[in-house]
């Protein structure tokens, strides 16, 4: 009779094992149910703008010493829109509309872009050094959603 008590006792505890194994695992399958997003950025919170750009010549290269502000963390791609200022055919006038006749782009790890805190220094060469230069940067956010942000035009003359 022990013998009869002692199998059922087993059975009643391998029933209860099995009962709370599957319970555990039920709850853990209805955990991982629901919706999953990536984040969405807040615009107000994630967004940066220009604060100063200052240009520097050096030879044929063009120095843009860039300060920002807002979440300057989240710069990720700048382009750099150049418009030469003469009297050759290709060139635009200094009170006419920007009309950007070429772009460089400098990306994260670029050579020609530096990062230190809230500052870039972007360095673009193989310019022509005796010419005059309109230019404008459009900094792109690393959260594709959030528009560019573009610079007020700067004008770099020759030294």
């Amino acid at each position: 009779m022990e013998e009869k008590r002692d199998s059922e006792m087993i059975k009643l505890s391998k029933n209860i094992l099995h009962h709370a194994a599957l319970a555990v695992l039920v709850v853990l399958a209805l955990s991982a149910c629901g919706k999953r997003e990536w984040p969405i950025p807040v615009s107000s919170e994630d967004k940066f703008r220009w604060r100063s750009v200052e240009v520097q010549r050096n030879q044929d290269c063009i120095i843009l010493n860039c300060e920002l502000a807002g979440n300057w963390t989240n710069i990720d791609t700048v382009k750099v829109l150049v418009e030469p200022v003469g009297n050759d055919p290709d060139d635009g006038c200094a009170s006419c509309p920007f009309t950007p006749r070429a772009t460089l782009v400098f990306g994260p790890g670029s050579a020609g872009m530096r990062k230190d805190m809230n500052r870039i220094v972007i360095t673009a060469c193989g310019l022509n050094a005796a010419k005059t230069y309109r230019l404008q940067l459009i900094g792109f956010n690393a959260f594709t959603r959030i528009a560019p942000v573009a610079s007020e035009l700067v004008l770099s003359a020759p030294k």
